[in-house]
């Protein structure tokens, strides 16, 4: 979340040391500019989720699922990793495009699936759905949680979601 924060502050760049955009980068160090390490810097796009009532931004996902059985719902992702986890394999920050991994598993198949996702080889599925795309709409019938980069936002009817391209630089560190 505090890489929104930074681009509503009005920051063009900033360096990250932890964090999923952090793993999905490819980092491994804090940002030192020493001998031996190395560091790289990427533009990242950012998601934006307009609900029936109000407007967020997300720098790695947002999410929305059935209170009953959270394994069945929809996440849209800018990231490959989400809490240690590959659930986009394909997934890149700076692609001009977001990835919703739809869920319709059953309680089995998503305790399966959960133990593929460090590797991220619970894709392809015939109960997930994966797509790639610039803008999404979801809308339902009943009121679903919304939980934007880890931060719960409230039951909401309909998400329509997009991306916001090349928002804002991240420097990332790394060694070989």
């Amino acid at each position: 979340m505090q890489i929104i924060g930074f681009y509503q502050a009005g920051e063009s760049v900033i360096g990250l040391d932890s964090g999923d955009l952090f793993e999905t980068l490819g980092g491994n160090h804090k940002t030192e500019f020493e001998s031996g390490k190395l560091a790289i810097a990427c533009k990242i796009d950012l998601g934006r989720v307009t609900t029936d009532r109000e407007t967020y931004l997300f720098a790695s996902y947002c999410k929305f699922f059935n209170c009953l059985s959270p394994w069945r719902g929809s996440m849209v992702t800018n990231a490959q990793v989400i809490d240690g986890r590959r659930y986009a394999p394909k997934a890149h920050p700076g692609d001009g495009f977001l990835e919703s991994i739809d869920s319709d598993l059953s309680f089995r198949q998503a305790i399966q699936a959960r133990k593929k996702l460090h590797t991220g080889d619970h894709l392809p599925h015939p109960d997930l759905t994966l797509r790639k795309s610039k803008s999404f709409i979801y809308t339902y019938g009943k009121a679903k949680p919304l939980s934007i980069d880890g931060k719960f936002k409230g039951l909401h009817r309909s998400f329509q979601i997009e991306i916001i391209t090349h928002a804002i630089e991240l420097i990332v560190g790394f060694s070989n």
